[in-house]
């Protein structure tokens, strides 16, 4: 990792959280302003350097997966799953920490909760991403009208004529 790492991280996470609150929908809106404030009070509460999981550090994140999820459970989108995927991972790893007991280091931690984090951050900005309208040449309705026009102009459509039901029916009678 580079050493400037850390910070274009937490500039993009401030930036795709500030989009989701702008530009989201409640989905995005609640899960943007839920990881800001976590980030946030992760770095008041965290004691350095770390050396192991913190109590309260886990706590966040144990409060941010219960509104992921339940963000999953009201929601119809599918990013939200893959958030709340990435945020079961942060809390098993730090529960898989605890449970090593020592074993594992810090830097092998730390590696882990920024690789989910930059998955969460991911799937929020699909969110916020998601909500854009899209570029006026890709909306379908207009090239269902540019369809339609190119049609008529090129071969004009006759009224439909009725038959005789005899005919329709193929008995063979003129």
């Amino acid at each position: 990792m580079f050493p400037w790492s850390p910070l274009v991280f937490a500039i993009a996470m401030v930036l795709v959280c500030i989009a989701a609150l702008v530009r989201g929908r409640w989905e995005e809106k609640l899960l943007g302003a839920a990881y800001l404030a976590a980030c946030m009070a992760s770095l008041a509460v965290e004691r350095r350097p770390w050396t192991g999981p913190q109590g309260a550090v886990i706590a966040i994140d144990a409060i941010v997966l219960a509104l992921t999820v339940g963000v999953v459970l009201g929601s119809r989108k599918l990013w939200p799953v893959i958030a709340a995927a990435f945020q079961v991972l942060t809390v098993g790893a730090h529960l898989a920490f605890i449970g090593a007991e020592g074993r594992l280091g810090a830097a092998g931690y730390l590696t882990v909760l920024a690789v989910w984090s930059y998955g969460m951050v991911g799937c929020l900005a699909w969110g916020a991403g998601s909500q854009l309208p899209l570029p006026e040449r890709l909306r379908l309705h207009r090239l269902k009208k540019g369809l339609s026009v190119h049609r008529a102009a090129a071969a004009p459509m006759e009224p439909a004529r009725a038959e005789p039901v005899d005919r329709r029916c193929g008995d063979g009678s003129p």
